[in-house]
């Protein structure tokens, strides 16, 4: 089992393409780094339920809740292994490929892509795995406050800082990657440290299609 230090929470909501793009930075770092990532449930749907949004974000995010309801499925009975293999296929699909979740037949293929069962698709409409997401985005706040969304990283197995980001278009790859990931460490760890921000000059940019 990994130690606290060598573990991390990572939050995601599958719709998001700056989440998306960090969670393959975090898996490269997890690799090279022997990291443990517990897959985290966090719907972008809920936390801007009292927030104006276009029509459009609102069905965007609402694609996101119900592929968050069949990984909290998943996660019940395949652990955080299955919630990595079923993310890593639905990031494809949905960022790559370009395609909903909600279309007939779309989850179940993406489940079976997995190696998972496909029964698990009928999680997507529902609402009682809404509670397990809300759970794990009631840890999330409590570690970096409501004032955020995805991607969000909590440190030391869940115990330590939590923090929205890093966010980047690319992401590092290689020895960078990891040079990044030590310097948040250091950022994550130091008391009063609380933002580091400048805008965006570019779209997401996702490099290669992953495979399972």
């Amino acid at each position: 089992m990994a130690a606290l230090k060598d573990t991390v929470e990572f939050y995601w909501d599958p719709v998001c393409p700056w989440c998306w793009i960090t969670s393959r930075w975090m898996v490269d770092v997890s690799e090279q780094k022997h990291i443990r990532i517990n897959w985290k449930l966090f719907s972008l749907k809920k936390i801007n339920e009292d927030r104006f949004l276009s029509e459009q974000y609102k069905t965007l995010q609402a694609e996101g809740l119900i592929a968050l309801r069949v990984a909290a499925a998943v996660r019940q009975e395949f652990d955080d292994d299955g919630v990595g293999k079923l993310y890593t296929a639905m990031g494809a699909h949905w960022h790559h490929d370009k395609e909903d979740f909600s279309e007939a037949g779309a989850m179940e293929g993406i489940l079976k892509a997995c190696g998972l069962p496909e029964k698990l698709a009928a999680a997507a409409g529902d609402e009682t795995w809404d509670k397990v997401i809300e759970a794990d985005m009631a840890q999330a706040t409590a570690k970096a406050g409501t004032d955020v969304g995805v991607p969000l990283i909590v440190l030391d197995g869940g115990e330590g800082p939590g923090f929205f980001g890093p966010v980047f278009s690319p992401a590092p790859t290689g020895k960078a990657a990891v040079e990044l990931w030590d310097a948040i460490i250091i950022a994550g760890h130091t008391p009063g440290f609380f933002e580091l921000k400048r805008t965006r000059e570019t779209g997401p940019l996702f490099g290669e299609r992953p495979t399972l």
